[in-house]
């Protein structure tokens, strides 16, 4: 009859066990990864340090630095658009409401309004 140690023992030991197969498989499947170059493949160029740091700095730079400048650009604008403090110059916007717009609001009367909710879903779920 086994304890509760010794289950515990066998459980660990088994996967310790796994563990150690699993690593001894990754192992063996990994090594093909290290075979040498074919010989019938040409060799590749050596890589200026100029060319290197081109592609892989400079380059991404210029572009972020293009992105940045796009991005700013609108900013230095002679409009400052909305301050704070100051009276808003857009127009009103409802979206979900009248189609004609937001003065078309007073023109609806309430003896609309429920006709019209009657008709609709909602919270009350007449479709």
């Amino acid at each position: 009859m086994f304890t509760h140690d010794a289950a515990r023992r066998i459980r660990r030991s088994l996967l310790s066990l796994s563990l150690a197969v699993s690593l001894v498989l990754c192992a063996a499947l990994v090594t093909p990864a290290a075979a040498d170059t074919p010989t019938a493949w040409e060799n590749a160029p050596d890589v200026s340090p100029l060319g290197f740091l081109l592609v892989l700095v400079i380059i991404p730079l210029g572009i972020a630095a293009v992105l940045a400048l796009l991005t700013i650009l609108p900013s230095m604008a002679s409009d400052r658009g909305y301050e704070p403090g100051q009276a808003w110059r857009g127009d009103a916007e409802w979206f979900g409401g009248p189609t004609r717009g937001v003065r078309s609001a007073a023109e609806v009367t309430p003896e609309q309004i429920e006709t019209r909710s009657k008709d609709v879903g909602g919270t009350s779920a007449s479709w």
